[in-house]
């Protein structure tokens, strides 16, 4: 026996095995890639036309639970198949063969390659997903062609129909027209392939879910569940080295002045005629070495498709990230900022006029003389941690009090508190929760995934994440008026950015037209013009409306709470949950324990204004 007819003989033995044991098979061997995720009932196979260049339509299979990719047809591939056939026939009462090929130059239809007879529910499912794909490129059109010919033009067919009515398995040719290469040239327009692919894939999974369903023994709550449950390499790679370039710096923290405590005392002994003078911190990265790093992360091999749509959205995201440190002092700070964090709409900025006309400044509670110093939250805040500790013991978050910072922040999953903090003890529980029940809990509820970016951040996941902090305020009765207004005042300090005001137009706009004390103004202005106009805080109020339509149209909140997510991820999210390629969440806020929640919850779904959130506390 030849060493390549023993190599083969060895795959196809610990193929079976695996498949026997429901294992992962993961092989290469002389051409052949071989991945079949765990047990499944289905393989799809693209075969390389040996006298010819096929570009891309590799790439349509590639990243599916259960595929095989050969160049050309062997006896040695062909025993392969059938012997994996047979076993899978015998484990599942029935076993699918999908073979993907490329049509003619030119062609606009797809061609479902099926037994004569009634068509069978997989030929029915791909009829039905190909009528509906919409390219937005092209018209095209799904052609059902009955016969014995399953295999492309010039090949032999892997296994003949005979064969397959012996062993009870399911042959069916799909051809695929070549929409994704330039017809004369033969070039790959990269860009529309990886969408073709990401439209073509849930028509695949369900074919093969509608085919496990009628016609075999296995289980699957939906289409999704047929998916990969793993991370292919490349995928894993990207992943690793976008998560070390964002770990590099801390964009908060960067575009931060260093003496808020002091511009404050300048601005008010000054009386309030003459804006401050702000420091910042030196960047401790070179921003076009940054970018040269990032687009060099090759994402072009990662295969499946909803991790290619996060990692590509991500890698988007930090080029605008460094482009805004980069600008950090400069005019064209604000438009990066813009760019990053989007614009305040006319419809947001009716909401915040609307709550600020709602909501007066009388309605705001009395100023205690009793106050929660930052040494006292630090306390308090460690003590939270340790409750969530006891759950997860790998929990490492560090408390840290520091005097170049105001307020509270979150980084990489780290509390940073100003030492000049001073609240009134009846905030406490709900700064407990923003900062602890959600964002230090959905840091490391995201580093229990697979995929780094659920803890760094998903590309926007800062707009859902504040929502769900600022809700979780509610949740605890802890989200007071004075609160409200903020978030409405920094939606207004946005908008006036973003119209070009300078610090004293905005200040005196929430100051003396909105009726907020000076320091409430200031703090608010500061954050919005820090750096040269840093608009982000427009998210907090949008990210509530957004959390509360989430609630409104039945959202399950717990689900947000996997790791730092977007809403426009939320899908991709439960698309990965079904296929069990993310793990449940380790954590689950404190804030569902308390007996009211689910009332409060219910009440947002009924229709509870955004004002009516607001609970009466000193």
């Amino acid at each position: 026996m030849s060493s390549t007819a023993a190599g083969t003989e060895a795959l196809t033995e610990r193929t079976l095995r695996a498949f026997r044991a429901d294992e992962h098979v993961r092989e290469r061997l002389d051409g052949v890639v071989l991945n079949i995720d765990r047990q499944l009932p289905y393989l799809f196979i693209y075969r390389q036309p040996q006298d010819r260049a096929d570009p891309g339509t590799e790439r349509l299979i590639l990243g599916e639970a259960s595929y095989l990719i050969v160049e050309g047809t062997s006896d040695r591939v062909r025993s392969t198949v059938h012997a994996l056939a047979e076993t899978a026939t015998a484990e599942l009462g029935s076993f699918l063969l999908l073979e993907v090929w490329s049509g003619e130059p030119g062609s606009n239809s797809f061609v479902v390659h099926a037994p004569a007879g009634p068509a069978p529910a997989v030929v029915n499912a791909l009829r039905r997903g190909l009528d509906a794909l919409q390219t937005g490129h092209h018209e095209t059109s799904v052609v059902v062609r009955a016969g014995d010919d399953r295999h492309p033009p010039g090949m032999l067919p892997l296994l003949d129909t005979h064969t397959c009515w012996q062993i009870g398995c399911l042959l069916i040719g799909l051809e695929v027209p070549p929409l994704f290469r330039d017809s004369e040239t033969g070039e790959v327009y990269p860009v529309f392939l990886r969408q073709l692919r990401a439209l073509l894939s849930p028509v695949l999974r369900q074919a093969a879910y509608e085919f496990a369903r009628v016609e075999t023994t296995a289980s699957f709550e939906s289409y999704h569940a047929v998916g990969p449950r793993r991370l292919d390499r490349a995928a894993a790679d990207a992943d690793r080295e976008l998560a070390a370039i964002e770990r590099s710096y801390a964009l908060l923290l960067l575009v931060a002045p260093v003496n808020s405590r002091a511009a404050w005392l300048e601005f008010r002994d000054g009386g309030y005629r003459r804006s401050p003078t702000f420091r910042y911190r030196l960047l401790p990265v070179d921003p076009d070495v940054l970018k040269r790093r990032l687009f060099n992360v090759d994402l072009a091999p990662v295969a499946d498709p909803a991790v290619a749509f996060l990692l590509h959205d991500k890698r988007d995201e930090l080029d605008r990230q460094i482009t805004l440190i980069a600008e950090r002092g400069t005019a064209g700070f604000r438009y990066a900022s813009m760019r990053l964090f989007g614009v305040v709409t006319e419809q947001l900025l009716q909401v915040a006029h609307d709550i600020l006309a709602t909501v007066p400044p009388s309605r705001m509670p009395p100023r205690s003389d009793v106050v929660v110093n930052a040494a006292e939250f630090a306390a308090l805040a460690r003590a939270e941690i340790d409750r969530y500790r006891a759950v997860l013991p790998d929990l490492a978050a560090d408390v840290q009090v520091r005097p170049d910072l105001v307020g509270l922040m979150v980084s990489r999953g780290d509390l940073l508190i100003g030492e000049g903090l001073a609240l009134r003890p009846a905030r406490v529980p709900a700064l407990l929760h923003h900062e602890i029940g959600t964002h230090v809990l959905t840091y490391y509820n995201g580093r229990a995934q697979p995929l780094r970016q659920l803890a760094t951040g998903l590309a926007g996941y800062d707009e859902l994440q504040e929502g769900i902090a600022v809700f979780g305020e509610y949740l605890v009765g802890g989200l007071d008026a004075a609160r409200m207004r903020v978030l409405a005042g920094r939606v207004i300090a946005a908008h006036c950015v973003e119209q070009g005001a300078g610090f004293m137009e905005t200040f005196g706009s929430l100051h003396r037209t909105h009726g907020f004390s000076a320091g409430s103004a200031f703090d608010i202005t500061e954050r919005v013009h820090q750096s040269g106009g840093f608009t982000r805080d427009l998210i907090y109020l949008r990210g509530l409306l957004e959390l509360t339509k989430y609630i409104r149209d039945g959202g399950d909140l717990r689900a947000l709470y996997v790791g730092k997510i977007a809403a426009k991820h939320v899908e991709i999210i439960e698309e990965l949950q079904a296929r069990g390629f993310l793990l449940p969440a380790p954590l689950v806020p404190r804030v569902f324990e308390l007996p009211d929640t689910q009332d409060r919850i219910t009440a947002v779904r009924n229709g509870l204004p955004l004002t009516g959130l607001i609970s009466d506390i000193v």
